[in-house]
């Protein structure tokens, strides 16, 4: 039976599919791990414990015959130092959210523009350029990746990335589609040793780990960043089909078809997959605490647990929450922003608090939406993956603020689907993109509830309160549930 791995490498923990020739799923592994949360806006995880999370998803799986083919999806933009000779790590993962490079970012203004028009990104710390330079600093040993190039060497032995990573990178020439001496100047980082750059449904090699032996055989193939990945899954493959991931973060990503576009209002671009007979790109917009909020919320005591959402009072009280709590992305790109709670009298509860950073999430995404719009993209119908795409809460209030419908994926595992979609691509160059991935209708549906003055009001009250923090105690109620349209 030609089984298939997909293994999704997230930023909380490692989800392993087995999946059937026929794309059913029939096995399913995951492992966690805790991040490592520090002054100055360090974020790490020991990187040990990331390899440790792939071996125990993948043995949770019981595999017998060995999978045909893997694939494999990353993190993206989190980077570490390691040894080429043994695969050893020399330092921890420094995790996408990590925003301890801003001041490289900020002695690099003057190629703000270069930049920009070069690789679709801004100069920020979330990128992976600003990060290696900030752990070259410190390390002089070593070679300096994301995390899926040591992840595909421990596995294969290979020295590689792929497009879709690379094209976060702050060092890749979006338009040539290679890496850019220029670009590698500007960082410093001319004399690092950059992996070759692979196709997302190109044949890596035949893993080989001492770790899993169980895989021994397995073809590496198919392999991307995790969102392009949930992408891929939700079958955005015409120009202006955009998703929103739910996750850690929340990441609006919008199909602008197979030339790159320059974003002028705060989004970014990058590959979306650049297959063997095809390619697409993305503007891409970020939420950095959507799931992280609500953990931070429980860890404070102020909601008992992800479930309790959906038991959350329709109003705030007055309360508003600005929940940037590791910095803001797009399209304001202040890494070093923190968060805002404001409105709290002596009637508030920790359950209007909670609720108001349910909005405030929803209002994050739907000022992604409004800069897609200004880019000419207009969206109007989303789909939704991602743990708190279960919420029905989020799901409406998001629906009413962003006044268009929302569609969520019938699956928790977008990225992992995606990722074995670029795996029998990998495997059959007859198929086509629609062909690889299983179809899917829509496991809930939401429509607005409010009009969209109520929906502008709420928007304009919560940008002045973003902007200044000013107190104000009026409020909409956007939260009215009706039953799934």
């Amino acid at each position: 039976m030609n089984q298939i791995l997909a293994v999704d490498q997230g930023t909380s923990g490692t989800k392993a599919l087995l999946l059937s020739e026929s794309g059913e799923i029939i096995g399913r592994g995951y492992q966690d791990f805790q991040l490592i949360h520090g002054q100055n806006g360090l974020v790490e995880v020991d990187a040990h414990v990331l390899w440790t999370s792939i071996l125990s998803a993948v043995d949770q799986l019981k595999l017998g015959d060995a999978p045909i083919a893997m694939g494999l999806a990353n993190q993206g933009e989190s980077v570490l130092v390691w040894d080429r000779k043994t695969g050893e790590p020399l330092s921890p993962v420094m995790v996408w959210q990590d925003s301890r490079a801003a001041s490289l970012c900020d002695e690099r203004r003057e190629f703000e523009s270069l930049v920009k028009a070069r690789t679709g990104l801004t100069l920020d710390p979330y990128f992976i350029a600003p990060k290696m330079k900030f752990l070259r600093d410190r390390y002089s040993d070593g070679v300096i990746t994301t995390t899926d190039t040591w992840i595909i060497y421990r596995l294969t032995g290979k020295y590689v990335t792929d497009h879709g990573t690379a094209s976060r990178s702050l060092i890749y020439d979006l338009h040539a589609n290679q890496w850019s001496k220029e670009l590698l100047g500007i960082w410093n980082l001319v004399r690092e040793e950059l992996p070759e750059i692979y196709c997302n449904d190109g044949v890596v090699a035949p893993i080989n780990a001492p770790e899993l032996p169980q895989l021994h055989g397995t073809l590496l193939a198919g392999i991307n960043v995790d969102q392009p990945a949930a992408l891929f899954a939700q079958s955005c493959f015409k120009p202006g089909e955009a998703k929103c991931t739910y996750g850690t973060g929340a990441f609006l990503l919008a199909n602008i078809g197979d030339q790159p576009k320059i974003s002028h209002n705060g989004l970014v671009t990058s590959v979306a997959w650049f297959l063997k007979s095809e390619k697409a790109y993305y503007f891409d917009g970020q939420v950095f605490t959507a799931a992280s909020a609500i953990t931070w919320l429980i860890e404070n005591g102020l909601l008992d647990s992800s479930e309790q959402i959906d038991s959350l009072p329709s109003d705030t009280g007055g309360v508003i929450a600005v929940p940037g709590f590791a910095g803001y992305g797009s399209p304001r790109w202040q890494p070093e922003g923190t968060a805002s709670i404001t409105g709290i009298s002596l009637g508030t509860t920790k359950a209007h608090i909670a609720r108001a950073v349910v909005d405030g999430i929803a209002a994050q995404v739907s000022e992604l939406l409004d800069a897609l719009a200004a880019d000419g993209v207009l969206i109007s119908r989303l789909r939704a993956d991602g743990g708190l795409s279960q919420s029905h809460t989020l799901m409406q209030t998001q629906s009413n603020l962003s006044q268009i419908p929302i569609d969520v994926y019938p699956h928790p595992d977008a990225t992992a689907l995606g990722i074995a979609g670029f795996t029998r691509l990998a495997l059959d160059s007859s198929l086509s993109p629609n062909e690889a991935i299983p179809k899917w209708q829509a496991h809930e549906s939401y429509t607005p509830s409010i009009s969209s003055e109520s929906a502008k009001e709420f928007m304009k009250r919560w940008q002045a309160d973003r902007k200044s923090t000013r107190l104000n105690s009026s409020h909409t109620d956007i939260s009215r549930m009706p039953s799934s349209a």
